[in-house]
């Protein structure tokens, strides 16, 4: 049976944070934790979640940077505080972004695998998959 590579164990970790996270911000601090808050596992599961929120909030200043216009959606992408807020935005995102372009072309696909990374192929109904076949 082959090993799952290190790719695979950091992407397991990562998602193991976020649920953890997700389930503290929803009042259920103890979920998958196993810890009292503010123990250690308590504290990586936070961090692990801000780090990934802060790679997603990344990837959207890169590509919406790119953008000549409107400034309305730059200043919304900084004023972002969670990655659910993130999330409502990609549409206006790839929206900016249409055309054949190549530099939109890796802006895009930047963003969908950003997306991807923080809320899998199938949360929340449409994935960033399904978006980025109307877009590329």
């Amino acid at each position: 049976m082959p090993q799952p590579s290190l790719d695979q164990h950091s992407r397991a970790a990562h998602a193991d944070a976020v649920a953890a996270a997700a389930n503290a911000a929803l009042g259920n601090p103890f979920a998958d934790s196993g810890s009292a808050p503010g123990l250690p596992a308590d504290r990586s599961a936070r961090l692990a979640a801000r780090r990934a929120f802060v790679d997603l909030k990344l990837s959207f200043l890169f590509v919406v940077e790119g953008l000549q216009e409107p400034n309305a959606l730059k200043a919304q992408v900084r004023l972002a505080e969670t990655p659910e807020q993130l999330w409502a935005l990609r549409a206006p995102v790839y929206a900016a972004l249409a055309g054949t372009d190549v530099a939109q072309t890796r802006r895009r696909q930047l963003l969908n695998r950003s997306l991807e990374s923080m809320f899998g192929d199938s949360s929340l109904g449409s994935t960033p998959g399904e978006l980025a076949q109307h877009h590329d």
